[in-house]
């Protein structure tokens, strides 16, 4: 019920931080002025001039529309001349071939249902483009994603430990305890009152895969635990008596591996909570707590209702059809010295190339080809090329200064059209002759407002580069007084802060990480070992779009680096905490036989849990229409299906080579 209560933010540039340029001329426009910036680009194809003059007024009607923007409230030419009679230059960037554009300010809290009314008042064919038809498009497609990616990995997830558990019921009992997790994760998220589109797509599926594993260890161990007391039972116990023993050992065994795992896996999500980029601090608390309420319910749901339904378990007991990795132990044994080799050789190309990809910082390009959007989009830009609108808010009274400004704008090449008090009006017509709603647009008590319309594209070089050269041209007159806003002017403050944060992001989450692995092993080498062989399989993915030449979301990039460290190095503590305990009860068993053991009798825990959680991402990717999230889960993909090849074919030949510096602490573990 709460859940269904906590408010979704699709505007991702809401999370800039308050002190960046961006945020702070938002607010200052906000308080000025009543219209917001234009959000909306509208083409009514096969349309006469005259009726495209009189939709202007339909438009404006349209509950929710703010203003409109077409020939004849753009030019001071209406004043006395009849927009038939404008000139062709000037007619051409709102009417061609037939073609009428619109540019529409729209509330952006008013539903799908407002873009539908705006499409159909003309009655012809209309395409539409901007950040109000990206979100609300967005906003009715997410819920069915989201909807469709849970119900196919946790159906993927039951076939999967259906084969690997040796009761038809318990994977029923796991499935049912882990989303419990989730929905008191979504529901607690009411705390927060607003959630971001991202985290709000991403959580669920992520929460799940990153700590299906946890119920998976502990429902393995129960079952090893509980075939080996009942070998040495007495025949007077009882299998409830068996049963208890069995999960409570099993509890006290899984703990330290689980709350290690755990508090990598959260602490990946708490260096997120670092950027200054808040999309983090919101999807960090959001997962952080998920992790948490999944270990909860792990240590205390899962072992409670296994033995409350142990006798419909019992009923249900068959031979697991994937007992034992046993083969895959032996396909380790014998190729994990020289794939060793090879991935430590790889390792540090494979940083360069992922330090060296190219990103995409904002939104621009969120959606596929295909998409509706895109093609609109693409549609409008054919017949009247790109077009970018930007804000300039300078304090008002200067009027030499702003007219120097604007002369200096226009003569940008890429400058389509500069709408200001001054060009409309003239020096000549005082503000009291003129109707209160057109001063209000582009004047207030303590700024003027000069509307820009750019042939740029949303996020490139050259976009930035020109935001660049009006900041300059602003600050020859006005020095910092000046605010410029739009969308690719947040998108350039959103690559200036995501940067920086990347460096602090991926150290806080490898310091960390490393910390709770040398105080879990009170170890040095074990720690570096686990480490640089995940972050090793991290680098080995995200160097893959560096070779293929393809770009990466940045706040994508970031966040799966975070969740993948996290989540995989649990698999790494699995199989070495199964290999010490191996090597500890028989001190004189082959290293190369107490691997192979390891792998025999953790791989399966490890592939469940791997395999569900690329699944995951691969499903993220497969049907999110958002870009952004689809391709976390590609990498998520890639990751996870990387790191668990080099846990198990790896890992192990770094166990061996330095088995003897691993061994010798065996006595300095805490209980």
């Amino acid at each position: 019920i709460l859940s269904r209560r906590v408010k979704v933010n699709n505007d991702l540039a809401d999370y800039l931080p308050k002190d960046s340029d961006s945020t702070i001329a938002i607010d200052v426009m906000e308080k000025q002025f009543d219209e917001e910036l234009p959000n909306l680009q509208v083409m009514v194809k096969d349309i006469s001039l005259k009726e495209a003059s009189k939709l202007v007024s339909v438009y404006e009607k349209i509950d929710g529309v703010l203003a409109v923007s077409w020939a004849d409230t753009t030019t001071s030419d209406i004043i006395s001349m009849p927009v038939e009679m404008l000139p062709e230059s000037t007619l051409s960037k709102y009417y061609k071939d037939g073609n009428a554009l619109y540019t529409l300010t729209v509330d952006q809290n008013k539903e799908l249902d407002t873009l539908e009314e705006i499409r159909n008042a003309a009655g012809k064919e209309t395409v539409v483009s901007g950040s109000f038809a990206d979100e609300k498009i967005a906003q009715g497609t997410a819920p069915r994603e989201i909807m469709i990616t849970v119900v196919i990995a946790i159906s993927f997830a039951m076939c999967l430990l259906l084969l690997s558990m040796d009761s038809l019921l318990e994977p029923f009992i796991l499935l049912l305890c882990l989303i419990i997790g989730v929905i008191i994760n979504a529901g607690t998220n009411i705390i927060f009152g607003t959630i971001s589109s991202m985290t709000n797509t991403a959580a669920s599926v992520l929460q799940m895969g990153v700590s299906i594993d946890y119920f998976i260890f502990i429902l393995h161990r129960f079952r090893e635990n509980r075939e080996e007391i009942l070998t040495l039972a007495d025949q007077e116990d009882n299998n409830r008596k068996i049963s208890e023993e069995a999960m409570v050992k099993s509890m006290v065994q899984s703990f330290s591996s689980i709350l290690s795992s755990s508090l990598t896996t959260i602490i990946g999500f708490v260096a997120l909570m670092f950027m200054r980029y808040r999309i983090g601090l919101d999807m960090g608390l959001v997962l952080s707590k998920g992790v948490a309420t999944s270990l909860l319910t792990a240590f205390t749901l899962l072992p409670c209702m296994t033995l409350i339904l142990e006798k419909a378990v019992e009923k249900t007991r068959h031979k697991a059809i994937i007992s034992s990795a046993s083969g895959l132990a032996k396909l380790s044994k014998r190729i994990h010295i020289p794939l060793m080799i090879i991935f430590v050789l790889l390792i540090f190309p494979a940083l360069y190339m992922q330090l060296h990809n190219k990103y995409y910082y904002g939104t621009s390009h969120m959606y596929k080809d295909t998409h509706s959007v895109v093609v609109e989009a693409a549609e409008i830009k054919k017949i009247f090329g790109e077009n970018n609108t930007m804000v300039l808010l300078v304090p008002k009274g200067k009027t030499a200064s702003e007219n120097m400004l604007i002369k200096d704008l226009k003569s940008m090449e890429e400058m389509k059209s500069v709408t200001s008090y001054s060009e409309l009006f003239g020096l000549t017509i005082p503000e009291e002759m003129l109707p209160k709603e057109y001063i209000s647009l582009l004047h207030s008590d303590e700024y003027s407002r000069i509307v820009m319309e750019l042939s740029l594209g949303a996020e490139d070089e050259e976009t930035f580069e020109k935001i660049d050269e009006i900041k300059a041209k602003a600050a020859n007159y006005y020095g910092d007084e000046f605010h410029l806003i739009g969308g690719s002017v947040s998108t350039y403050d959103l690559k200036n802060v995501i940067s920086a944060d990347s460096i602090k992001v991926n150290m806080i989450a490898i310091g960390a990480v490393f910390l709770v692995l040398l105080l879990s092993f009170r170890s040095l080498i074990i720690p570096v070992m686990l480490t640089l062989s995940i972050e090793g399989a991290i680098w080995i993915t995200m160097a893959v779009p560096y070779i293929t030449g393809s770009h990466l979301f940045y706040i994508g990039y970031l966040i799966v680096s975070s969740v993948l460290l996290g989540s995989t190095v649990d698999y790494a503590i699995l199989l070495t905490n199964r290999y010490r305990e191996i090597r500890r009860e028989n001190i004189e068993l082959d290293k190369r036989e107490a691997v192979q053991h390891a792998i025999s009798i953790s791989a399966v825990s490890i592939m469940s849990s791997g395999l569900i959680l690329s699944v995951a991402g691969f499903l993220l990717n497969l049907i999110c229409v958002n870009q952004v999230t689809a391709q976390l889960g590609r990498n998520l993909f890639r990751g996870t299906v990387m790191a668990m090849m080099v846990v198990i074919f790896v890992l192990p030949g770094l166990l061996i080579t330095l088995d003897r510096f691993i061994i010798r602490h065996k006595n300095r573990e805490t209980s």
